[in-house]
């Protein structure tokens, strides 16, 4: 009877065991695989400097996002105006080019006053107006993020 009782503690042990680690590997892949990245941007354009976060959001089953653009305009060093919208967009993939088409731009009118005009002299015309496209590269960067490229150039890297 003892011994049977040892076999049975053990058997439910192991099963017990690997139950728990079971639940253990799902959630952690599920907290790992955030569908969205963050990358910091510092663009020069004579005497003008945006320094920008993009924060991409998306959905692989719905290939549909939002990036959440912020940050400042500086001339001459000094800030002029601040940055914060967001980029509803959809896309598609293509081999290795993902094609970003966006759908509209939500602009936090109480924090954003900077003008469609000037930013689009900075930004690609898909990060300023609607209906607008966008194509990268993208390569994965191991577990913790994403090289967008234009061709053989690295444009930005966004961090999970």
């Amino acid at each position: 009877m003892l011994k049977f009782k040892k076999i049975l503690f053990f058997i439910l042990s192991f099963i017990s065991g690997f139950i728990l680690l079971t639940i253990y590997y799902y959630t952690e892949s599920i907290f790992r695989h955030t569908e969205e990245c963050t990358a910091d941007w510092i663009i020069f354009n004579g005497q003008e400097q945006a320094n920008l976060t993009l924060d991409f959001m998306y959905s692989e089953n719905n290939k549909t996002g939002t990036v959440a653009l912020s940050g400042t305009l500086l001339q001459k060093n000094k800030q002029t105006t601040t940055i914060r919208r967001d980029i509803n967009y959809i896309w598609s993939e293509n081999y290795d080019t993902t094609h970003f088409h966006s759908k509209n731009i939500d602009k936090l009118a109480i924090i954003d006053n900077t003008e469609d005009q000037q930013l689009s002299e900075i930004l690609p015309d898909f990060y300023v107006y609607p209906d607008k496209n966008l194509s990268y590269n993208i390569l994965t960067q191991g577990k913790h993020g994403f090289m967008f490229t234009v061709g053989n150039r690295a444009i930005l890297y966004c961090s999970k």
